[in-house]
C-alpha cells in the first residue's frame, strides 16, 4: 500500500478537526457512481483476503455519508456462509452495540446519526467476532485511524480482543503519511483501498 499519495500535511502535525472538515468536504464531493465503482473494488480486495476467507463471523460497518460503500461486502459475507453483525450506535452511552443481521434488508432504521442499522436484532457476544471492518476519514502508514470524533469506534475497538484482524476501507485519498495520534486512538491491522 503506497500511503505517499493522497493528502500531505508535512511539518507539524495538523488539527484532527481540519482534518475531518477537509475530508468529510471531499468524500461528499465524490460522483455516487465513481464512489461506487471504487467501493466495488475495494469489496472484492477483501473478499480476496486469507483473514476474510477464515473468518467465520465479521463485524461491518454500515456506510452513509460518502464512506466506502459496505453493502458489496455485507451481501458476499452473507452469501458465503457467513455471519455478520453491524455496529448500532448509543447516543446515550456513546458505544457501539454489535447486532447480527441475516439480510441488507434489516438495515431499514436510521441510527442515531442517520447511520443504517435494523431497528431489532440479535446482540453478538464479542468473543464471537473474529473481523472487524471499521470506517475512517482517514487512515495513515502507521496503521493510525482517524474517525469522525465521537470516539465510537475507539471505544468498541479498545474492547475488541487484539487476536481479532481490523481491517480499514478507504479512497485513495484517504491514505495520509502521518496522522494526529492520542493515546486514545485505536490502529486497523490492515487498510484496502481502491489503489
Amino acid at each position: 500500500m503506497d500511503f505517499s499519495v493522497g493528502l500531505c500535511y508535512p511539518g507539524p502535525v495538523v488539527a484532527k478537526k481540519i482534518l475531518r472538515e477537509r475530508l468529510l468536504q471531499k468524500l461528499r464531493q465524490q460522483p455516487e457512481s465513481a464512489r461506487l465503482a471504487k467501493s466495488r473494488k475495494i469489496a472484492g480486495k477483501l473478499r480476496r483476503l486469507a483473514l476474510y476467507r477464515k473468518a467465520r463471523f465479521l463485524l461491518c460497518y454500515a456506510a452513509f455519508d460518502g464512506e466506502v460503500e459496505t453493502r458489496p461486502v455485507l451481501a458476499q459475507a452473507l452469501a458465503d456462509g457467513k455471519r455478520v453483525a453491524v455496529p448500532v450506535t448509543r447516543s446515550s452511552r456513546k458505544g457501539i452495540i454489535p447486532v447480527e443481521i441475516r439480510g441488507l434488508e434489516e438495515l431499514n432504521h436510521r441510527g442515531a446519526f442517520g447511520i443504517p442499522e435494523p431497528a431489532v436484532g440479535r446482540r453478538v457476544p464479542m468473543a464471537a467476532i473474529d473481523l472487524v471492518v471499521v470506517p475512517g476519514l482517514a487512515f495513515d502508514r502507521e496503521l493510525r485511524r482517524l474517525g469522525r470524533g465521537g470516539g465510537y469506534f475507539d471505544r468498541f475497538l479498545a474492547k475488541v480482543p487484539r487476536r481479532v484482524p481490523r481491517v480499514g476501507l478507504a479512497f485513495r485519498f484517504q491514505l495520509l503519511k502521518e496522522l494526529p495520534w492520542e493515546p486514545h486512538d485505536q490502529p486497523v491491522s490492515k487498510v484496502i483501498a481502491d489503489s
